[in-house]
């Protein structure tokens, strides 16, 4: 086999575009930049991500790895020099990681067939101002119902359980502070939204009480970002007390029965970097779920999905991907800012 990526082999060229076109999106890791910028190039390591049918594969291959090296003692031996230094991957920290994947490969396809499923809590820093907004056009003073579609482990409905800083501007309170740059100076609601029922819909929900689906949580996170692993750790402890219905199965089916099963009031449902993984048809059987509840009862969208170039936006609407955005986020809620 040629170690390069050279010819015209179809599906390798389709998956070498789609690790280029994740690039961007790993500005925040330079170690997984620079293992994606070289993964493009190896013909040996596209073969292995072209059988990883989860998406985006490539972040599923990264936190295989990271899963196998971090239960093991002894594989944990390679990580120093996976990660030897991440402000500057060199080639010699790639050679250990290309062996590690190729040595191990079955290993790695065996944890292949899962899902991203990242839940990174500060998301809602991004997201809360722009729900308390909403819900203050509308005049909705008490509390709402709130659902979050691809919620993963529900670490996101407990946006109302935490305190945010942006900057020297405090908003409601809490054990866990979400820290959040707001770059343009946005308007940001003096308390936080108050909910009345918290609903997860996914797929797969994650039991982030379960060790192994925790450790896969872990897993997701990159390595060079320690405090992206505590914020985990301590939003997984309040999940545990937290009053979080998680329902299983696709949203199209099940939002209409979960709303319909809810009592009077206001809904406000929103997706973070989660349905961008979906085809157009099922988009559009979400699209038509959303719109069917909203003619029977009052409900907000808020749509916070990554966008081509590396960064995210938020659009409210019940059909999100025909409206214009109202602010920028940085994917794991670091920033925020004007759109």
């Amino acid at each position: 086999m040629e170690r390069w990526l050279t010819g015209d082999d179809p599906t390798l060229v389709e998956t070498a575009a789609s690790v280029r076109a994740w690039v961007p999106f790993a500005a925040d890791s330079p170690l997984y930049e620079a293992y994606a910028i070289r993964i493009a190039e190896d013909s040996d390591m596209l073969r292995v991500l072209a059988a990883i049918p989860g998406s985006p594969a490539i972040n599923i291959l990264l936190a295989a790895v990271q899963l196998l090296l971090t239960r093991d003692d002894a594989l944990a031996a390679w990580y120093p020099r996976l990660a030897e230094d991440v402000r500057d991957p060199g080639d010699e920290a790639y050679e250990a990681f290309r062996a590690f994947v190729l040595d191990r490969r079955e290993e790695v396809l065996a944890l292949g067939t899962r899902r991203t499923q990242t839940n990174e809590v500060r998301r809602c820093a991004v997201l809360m101002p722009v729900i308390a907004r909403e819900m203050a056009a509308r005049g909705w003073d008490g509390p709402v119902h709130a659902i979050d579609v691809g919620a993963s482990a529900g670490l996101g409905l407990l946006m109302d359980s935490v305190r945010y800083r942006y900057g020297d501007t405090v908003v409601g309170d809490g054990s866990l502070t979400l820290e959040c740059d707001n770059r343009a100076g946005l308007a940001l609601p003096s308390r936080v939204p108050a909910f009345a029922t918290r609903t997860g819909l996914d797929l797969h929900p994650v039991d982030a009480t379960d060790p192994e689906q925790a450790a896969w949580l872990e897993a997701l996170v990159w390595p060079e970002h320690a405090d992206r692993l505590a914020r985990l750790r301590a939003a997984i402890a309040l999940r545990r007390d937290a009053d979080i219905a998680m329902v299983e199965g696709d949203a199209a089916a099940t939002l209409p029965r979960v709303a319909a099963g809810l009592p009077e009031g206001p809904i406000v449902l929103w997706h973070s970097i989660a349905l961008y993984q979906l085809p157009d048809d099922a988009l559009e059987a979400i699209d038509d779920a959303v719109a069917a509840v909203a003619a029977e009862r009052p409900l907000v969208r808020v749509a916070f999905e990554p966008q081509p170039g590396g960064w995210s936006d938020l659009r409210v609407g019940l059909r999100p991907r025909s409206a214009p955005p109202v602010v920028r986020g940085h994917q794991h809620g670091a920033w925020i800012d004007a759109a």
